[in-house]
């Protein structure tokens, strides 16, 4: 089943791109930012906007695999999920299958996110710039991999009740997954240690809402709403 992963990966990206390059856009401009802010001097001052571009990487973390969804949807109107079942796949299976090819494209953004951001941090010439990009990168992969998560399996479970056959709500999708990510861009008024703290609180709901909502939606949805 892991072998799955990557093929679910590609034929998600040549469902849409768009989607897609939209978040390899935000997370590009959080890396730009992320360059500028460690060629600032005064690590105080630096403190206070140094997290900001948790939330572009983390939104282009979720922006970047969001085809995964489409493709869900696409699968279930024309009886990918009917023979995945017929295969022996349970519900659990198959949610847990999309879900690590969304974790699977997201992990490839944030590895490039984690090579550029060290590359800032290492040639800034300071250790608490440097400490400050490993902080980044702590809260961008705690952030984006729990709201991602959380929005695949709830997009799975909602397109799964659905009774008429229509294509994934993207809207929806961003609804649930932006209020994690949205308040991040108006936090560095609180302060660096208070905004830390928020945007680890946020990971951790996220993370377990998710957790809750993939064992919810495996045990509860019938095998039938994944038929065409």
């Amino acid at each position: 089943m892991q072998s799955n992963t990557l093929v679910f990966a590609k034929r998600s990206l040549s469902l849409s791109k768009i989607q897609a390059g939209v978040g390899l856009g935000l997370a590009t401009f959080g890396i730009v930012l992320i360059v500028v802010l460690s060629r600032i001097h005064g690590i105080s001052s630096l403190q206070q906007v140094f997290l900001l571009p948790v939330s572009f990487m983390a939104i282009g973390m979720l922006m970047f695999p969001s085809p995964v969804i489409l493709l869900y949807v696409y699968d279930k109107n024309n009886g990918v999920l009917e023979y995945l079942l017929s295969l022996g796949w349970n519900q659990g299976h198959i949610f847990k299958q999309y879900l690590k090819s969304a974790l699977f494209l997201a992990l490839i953004l944030f590895i490039a996110e984690s090579i550029s951001v060290l590359i800032a941090g290492a040639t800034s010439g300071s250790y608490d710039v440097f400490f400050l990009a490993l902080l980044v990168l702590f809260l961008t992969a705690f952030l984006g991999f729990s709201v991602i998560s959380l929005v695949t399996v709830s997009m799975m479970a909602f397109s799964s009740l659905q009774k008429q056959r229509v294509g994934a709500n993207t809207p929806l999708a961003f609804s649930i997954g932006v209020p994690f990510i949205l308040p991040t861009f108006y936090l560095s008024f609180l302060g660096f240690i208070p905004e830390f703290l928020i945007e680890l609180s946020l990971s951790i709901l996220a993370g377990v809402l998710s957790i809750a909502l993939l064992v919810l939606s495996s045990r509860l949805i019938r095998r039938e709403k994944m038929l065409p």
